[in-house]
């Protein structure tokens, strides 16, 4: 579903807030609800047209992850992931809720299934995610997916975790292999 704002330049900094606001209110659970809420802040963050104003600009060939937020009390972290042309994660899961938006360019996210106990990984399912859309799952759904940009521009997309990031270096908790 492709995010529309028909919301005025003041109005899109107090809908971040709001959504944010929310966030921090739901995230000691990490269920639907909060991952819901999550995907209100992304939307909310695509429709700002000059969300990465402030960053230093990404370099054209390298993948950068750079933090835009993060929760007071450490429960949650929102991070601006920039994509050249090519770029791919392994397959992975996470130990935490995740949701993403593509903020600029497209997305391709391949989801997987994993057995119990295995490494092996099958493909059950491909998108490919434009700007304003949003993606990811709570915890609770145990999604197994890899993402990358097949375009020849630079994509970025804004990407928000539910964990410590003083506990944890990064959301992957585990690697996959595809299996063939």
């Amino acid at each position: 579903m492709a995010a529309t704002s028909a919301a005025t330049p003041a109005a899109a900094p107090l809908a971040r807030v709001d959504a944010v606001r929310s966030l921090v209110d739901l995230s000691d659970g990490l269920g639907d609800a909060w991952f819901a809420v999550a995907q209100r802040t992304l939307r909310a963050l695509v429709a700002e047209p000059d969300l990465l104003q402030a960053l230093p600009p990404a370099e054209p060939d390298r993948f950068a992850r750079r933090l835009l937020y993060t929760d007071p009390v450490s429960r949650f972290g929102i991070w601006a992931l920039s994509w050249p042309t090519g770029c791919r994660t392994p397959i992975h899961n996470h130990h935490c809720a995740c949701a993403f938006a593509v903020y600029r360019g497209s997305i391709e996210e391949v989801v997987y299934a994993v057995n119990p106990g295995s490494d092996a990984a099958v493909e059950t399912g491909r998108a490919l995610r434009r700007a304003g859309e949003v993606g990811g799952a709570p915890l609770e759904r145990g999604i197994v997916h890899a993402m990358g940009n097949r375009d020849a521009e630079m994509a970025v997309s804004i990407h928000l975790y539910a964990y410590r990031p003083d506990r944890h270096p990064d959301s992957i908790d585990r690697c996959f292999v595809p299996r063939s």
